[in-house]
């Protein structure tokens, strides 16, 4: 037999990009082609005869030049060789311009000898099939949301990478094609823009290659987008209009999934033309069936729809429209077309004027909401347009038209009117402008029911492990399908009441992958079945079950390398599976075989749980190779590659030997742990410490820490999140650094979704202290295996660890200093499950503390035990706790007795406020005792003393017992035993309004002094106090409230004694000015601080202006300037001077006359002064308490509204002296009116 192989020149404008295996060496840098000059396909190296056993591999080669590139074809016996007619027979690959075509089994009827031939080169066009394609990095299962998008990619690497010829990539969903698309940049793409859960399924990616095809799939999930309303349900599925008529069209819809929403009550159908973006509602009232028919269309006009939900929370959003579909009647457009295509077979048809009567008479659809009636056309037709008349009868009564509004040009018709529990028939007429025709057959009576109604619910619900987020389910199906749509599968938390959707669009198949599982935790599944009248009950729930992969035997162990060798034993170690098969790695198996060996001998005939291993019997000089295989309950793994050639030889250097088991830990997004074990060989001396070097993807390897650190572990900051890194670890000791451990696993700086961090506290009932962990994650095989300074933790009788589930919890017994330190946790079996948190000195003996006073509780108290002296002679002994129950008790104790609540004694508490209380009735000398109160709350408790011990008119000691401390008070004048009231303070008013203010004293001493203060009011225009004798004590706060029948106000001063603001000189008492002069008022202010300044003209406050301007210079200068006074600028003015501790208010009375008039006579004070004390020459003399005696009240004139300036102070006769006032009379040093006031006296209203 002879084989071929013809070279011809590609297409030179053909492009195609992507991932190349040493193809496209012609292109340049930019991505144009070279201008090399053409030259003729030649085969540089031609193929040579061969001579082969029969059932035994053949390769042939052949190398090929030429410009443009030539495309090479192999050939048998003249026909073109095809890999896909043998599969496995024939292998063609072409790799750097050698081409090769390799025939795995060679027959009788081949052993012939294959010429070359080569002739002028063909211009024909590779197919697709011929290259060689390698999947890279595959799309997986995907996660979208309604309105979303998403792309699926999936990289490969394509050989040869032929311009011309790029990769077919064709898609499909569910088994259904989607797209062929060419694939560029190395990857093919599939974007999904704008998502519905119509796009929900498996998708599969299907690409042509010289072995056959190679494809991937990965399941689509699509959830709902956000309700429009609480409650609402999701949008309807799969919207489609089918029996398409020239006015009529059913559309037909899957429903959405409800979990936890109110039941479907529901749909609305929406339609809107083609063009244009307004909708408009087809249907009243909500259709409770997944099929509507849609009339009324216009002929000829092209049609979307779309479907709402409805329940009793309100309307759900709006599902993906349906394709366009036009209006038109498919038997007028096939009589069209046979119409122009050939004559019709009757030759008189066309001469007919009156339709035929229609034929076969049915009702298509039948429920509850209506009915459909079908008919099939009249033939002939005849020679006009024609439309039908329908007419119904309900049992023997006469027939009635339907559609009389409605001129029905569609053989299709529903009818929504019809009465429940009533049969009805049907017939129906054509008619054109000629004329009717005989009615139809009538139907047989048809009555309006749902013939089958929803699903009965699946069969028994079983559920398996899968892989570590995912579960499989199977069913058994309903036993009443009723044209089933599919299957809602729903999976909940075990103790959960919480449904949540696994598909969000009806499957078809009894068997379904349920994935985004929350590795670890257990679920319960159920199954709904769907059809055109809704959901099926819910199925029995499966058995719960735990997400865990499924039992598989373990992956290969990988890493192997030697850690020491003495010339006639090694020690090796690996690295673990990356996928323990869902159950405990608990032996590996070493082989071993000579370098230029093909046969492997068994080294451990029993397996070894850890990962490394001495092996002995070998001959130095020898290099050896290893594999090893994993084992677990599923049996033992497939091996792992071999090892590099390793030698038997002596180590004898004085530098360490390599770190190993290099492993992460609490990988974050800019931070991880990196750990690792020390060398075996150690070399001449100990190791002392290690050096980490560490380089991100694409860099250069660089070291993190300067200096060696003496511990197997380091804590890397300041990683690039998402970026992938790798590290090395090199041993140090006396005598230098030692060789580089092996490269670790790549591993990318970012967090697992859903980590946590180790929490610290302290139990609020046992005071314990601890730390624990929630896993994001687990399996069944995991471990929580507790470190301190990443030494592990291992039966320390000074902490207890406690795991349930996926919490850990490590609890410290008789905490100290030595507990201090770095403690962490890590997850077996999982991907990289970790925490960690450092114990600080701080944190500890805060944590003590608490933990005391959680094991040692007391009710913590706000105020010790006190007493207070009531009228009458009461007396309240109280406490007040901080906080307090319902469920507190308590008890009094006096002299180491209880007293309980009694007329006598009245013992209370209030919960709110904390405070308990005993009220005395009679207090007495025979009184002073030990006063105990003793609380109880809960496992609170606490008490609080009160000593009192008399001594006689002098008062009593007063000593407070409280527990772990004691103080004592001295009180000198008691008022239970000294002078009280025993009527309190009242008031009387005469005729003439002189207020009388009366109380009465008992129990007074021989020293006992009154002090007694007078109160004078005036009108209600105006009232003060007047303080006789102040002293110190006088000083501080003072308030008036002045009320009536609906409100009061209230006014407040400071007579602390502080530098008040006042006005110390410069303003007459009256002004008299001509017309048309300057007045300026001007004098000099003083406080501290600065007070503010504040002028007014007859109780207004003055605002300057250009005509009346305001200045104060240096806060201390304050002036009024009038230009050109007029008549109107006369008045009373005043200043207010005041800052925070008082002011003074002065007044001056300004009169303009006219020029030529004689001045007015001026007149001191009015109705706005307000009253000052004399002026003394000497300072007063403060009077003794034997000479204090209450004055007599003077009785203000009720002629004035505020007393004359002569009167307001006592006379010289009066036995009290005179202040000296640095002010004249007319001033007042005392507190003047708030500023919200703007006047000396409230205006009159």
């Amino acid at each position: 037999m002879e084989y071929v192989c013809r070279s011809c020149p590609s297409f030179a404008n053909a492009t195609f990009t992507g991932l190349s295996s040493g193809a496209g060496d012609d292109a340049q840098e930019d991505g144009t082609l070279s201008t090399e000059t053409d030259k003729a396909p030649d085969f540089l190296v031609a193929l040579r005869p061969h001579a082969a056993w029969e059932k035994t591999p053949v390769k042939l080669f052949c190398t090929v030049d030429g410009h443009p590139r030539p495309i090479v074809k192999w050939y048998k016996g003249g026909k073109p060789v095809d890999p896909l007619s043998a599969p496995g027979k024939y292998k063609i690959e072409s790799k750097y311009g050698v081409h090769s075509l390799i025939i795995s089994r060679c027959t009788n009827i081949l052993t012939c000898v294959v010429l070359v031939f080569s002739s002028v080169p063909h211009l024909t066009v590779i197919h697709h099939s011929k290259l060689e394609i390698t999947m890279l990095d595959r799309f997986g299962v995907s996660f979208g949301t309604e309105g979303g998008s998403i792309s699926l990619v999936c990289t490969m690497v394509v050989v040869p990478d032929l311009p011309n010829v790029p990769p077919l990539a064709q898609w499909y969903r569910d088994g259904e094609r989607l797209a062929e698309i060419k694939v560029g940049g190395g990857a093919a793409t599939l974007t999904l823009p704008l998502l519905a859960k119509d796009d929900e399924g498996l998708y599969t990616l299907r690409m042509w290659t010289k072995d056959g095809t190679t494809e991937h799939s990965a399941y689509l999930f699509v959830k709902d987008a956000a309700p429009s309303v609480a409650g609402a349900p999701g949008a309807p599925i799969s919207i489609k209009a089918f029996d398409i008529n020239s006015d009529y069209v059913l559309v037909a819809w899957k429903p959405p999934n409800t979990t936890n929403e109110a039941a479907i009550t529901g749909y609305f159908v929406d339609k809107r033309e083609s063009g244009s973006a307004t909708w408009s509602q087809c249907n009243d009232s909500p259709v409770r069936i997944c099929k509507y028919p849609v009339h009324g269309l216009k002929v000829g006009h092209a049609y979307h729809f779309r479907v709402r939900a409805v329940n009793s929370a309100g309307i759900s959003r709006p599902s993906r429209e349906s394709d366009k579909v036009t209006a038109l009647d498919p038997a007028e457009r096939e009589r069209l077309v046979m119409k122009y295509c050939s004559m019709p077979s009757n030759p008189n048809i066309g001469y007919v004027t009156l339709p035929g009567e229609p034929t076969d008479m049915h009702a298509s659809e039948i429920f509850k909401s209506y009915i459909v009636l079908s008919w099939k056309p009249p033939s002939p037709r005849g020679r006009a347009p024609l439309w039908y008349i329908i007419e119904k009868v309900c049992g023997t009564g006469a027939w009635q038209r339907i559609n009389t509004a409605v001129k029905l040009q569609s053989p299709r018709y529903p009818v929504f009117d019809l009465e429940a529990g009533k049969k009805y028939q049907f017939r129906v007429y054509s008619e054109n402008l000629y004329g009717a025709s005989e009615a139809s057959k009538p139907t047989d009576p048809i009555e309006k029911v749902d013939e089958h109604g929803v699903p009965s619910a699946p069969g028994q619900v079983v559920a398996t492990r899968n892989t570590k987020s995912s579960v499989f389910v199977q069913w058994d199906p309903p036993k009443h399908p009723n044209h089933l749509m599919g299957y809602y599968i729903d999976a909940s938390l075990v103790g959960s009441k919480t449904w949540a959707p696994c598909n969000h669009k009806p499957y078809k198949h009894t068997r379904f992958v349920v994935h985004g599982l929350t590795p670890g935790e257990t679920y319960v599944f159920r199954v709904q079945a769907v059809n055109v009248y809704g959901l099926s009950d819910e199925s029995q729930e499966s058995t719960p079950i735990a997400v865990e992969p499924a039992l598989t035997t373990p992956s290969a162990p990988h890493g192997i390398t030697m850690l020491s060798c003495d010339g006639a034993s090694m020690i090796i170690a690996w690295n673990s599976p990356k996928h323990g098969g869902g159950s405990k790695i608990n032996a590996y198996y070493v082989d071993k075989r000579d370098a230029d060996s093909l046969a492997w001998k068994e080294v451990n005939s029993a397996p070894t749980k850890t990962r490394t291993y001495r092996v002995d019997g070998l001959t130095e000089g020898t290099f050896y190779e290893f594999k090893v295989q994993a084992g677990n309950l599923a049996g033992v793994g497939v091996p792992s590659a071999p090892s590099t050639p390793l030698k038997c030889e002596a180590w004898t250097s004085a530098l360490p030997g390599p770190a190993y088991d290099l492993a992460f830990r609490e990988v974050r997004g800019d931070s991880l742990v990196i750990l690792w074990k020390a060398p075996v060989y150690t070399g001449a001396s100990a190791v002392t410490g290690y050096i980490v070097e560490m380089a991100k993807k694409g860099h250069h390897y660089h070291p993190l820490n300067e200096e060696a650190i003496g511990h197997c572990y380091l804590q890397v900051t300041g990683l690039e999140a998402g970026a992938e890194y790798t590290f090395k670890v090199k041993a140090v000791n006396a005598e230098g650094v030692g060789k580089a451990s092996q490269t670790s696993e790549p591993v990318v700086a970012k967090a697992l979704p859903g980590t946590q961090e180790i929490q610290c506290g302290v139990d609020e009932d046992t005071g314990d202290i601890f730390l624990s962990f929630e896993a994001c994650e687990i399996s069944e095989t995991s471990n929580f295996a507790w470190s301190k300074n990443y030494k592990e933790i291992s039966d320390c009788p000074r902490v207890a660890i406690e795991t349930k589930g996926k919490h850990s919890k490590l609890t410290f017994v008789n905490p100290d200093v030595s507990d201090l330190g770095a403690f962490s946790v890590h997850v077996t079996d999982t991907e990289g499950v970790s925490a960690s948190h450092t114990l600080t000195e701080d944190a500890l003996n805060t944590m003590l503390e608490l933990s005391y006073n959680i094991r040692h509780p007391i009710v913590p108290l706000k105020h010790q035990l006190n007493y207070e002296v009531l009228e009458k002679g009461h007396v309240r002994f109280w406490l007040q706790c901080l906080k307090m129950s319902p469920a507190v008790t308590y008890r009094f104790i006096v002299n180491d007795k209880e007293v309980t609540s009694s007329d006598s004694h009245k013992i209370s508490h209030d919960v709110n406020t904390g405070v308990i209380q005993m009220t005395v009735d009679h207090f007495s000398k025979a009184s002073e005792a030990t006063y105990t109160v003793q609380i109880h709350d809960g496992r609170a408790k606490n008490q609080s003393s009160l000593v009192l011990v008399g001594d006689g008119e002098r008062g009593c000691n007063i000593q407070y017992v409280r527990p772990g401390f004691k103080y004592y008070l001295k009180l000198f004048q008691i008022l239970y035993l000294g002078p009280h009231f025993a009527e309190y303070l009242s008031y009387h008013v005469d005729d003439d309004c002189t207020v009388l203010l009366v109380c009465k004293v008992t129990n007074t001493f021989s020293r006992t002094c009154y002090c007694g203060y007078r109160y004078l009011f005036t009108s209600a225009e105006m009232a003060w106090m007047q303080i006789r004798e102040p002293s110190e004590k006088e000083k501080g706060h003072y308030s008036i409230q002045i009320m009536d029948a609906t409100k009061s106000h209230t006014r407040t001063f400071d007579l602390s004694g502080q530098d008040r603001g006042r006005v110390v000189g410069g303003l007459p008492d009256v002004v008299t000015i001509m017309e048309q002069k300057t007045l300026s008022l001007t004098c000099t202010v003083w406080g501290d601080p600065s007070p503010e300044v504040t002028w007014f003209k007859n109780e207004n406050e003055v605002v300057s202006t250009e005509h009346a301007k305001i200045t104060l210079e240096a806060n201390k200068f304050a002036s009024l300037t009038i230009t050109a006074v007029t008549s109107e600028d006369s008045g009373k003015y005043s200043i207010n001077v005041r800052n925070k501790y008082g002011g003074e208010f002065v007044e001056i009375t300004v009169s303009v006359y006219k020029q030529g008039e004689s001045p007015p006579e001026a007149k001191i004070g009015g109705r706005g002064a307000t009253p000052a004390p004399l002026a003394s020459k000497t300072p007063a003399q403060t009077p003794t308490p034997a000479q204090t005696h209450i004055p007599q009240t003077p009785t203000p004139s009720l002629k004035s509204p505020t007393p004359s300036p002569k009167s307001p102070t006592p006379t010289a006769k009066s036995p009290t002296p005179t202040p000296k006032s640095p002010t004249p009379t007319r001033r007042v040093k005392s507190p003047s009116p708030a500023r919200s006031l703007k006047s000396p006296t409230p205006p009159r209203k």
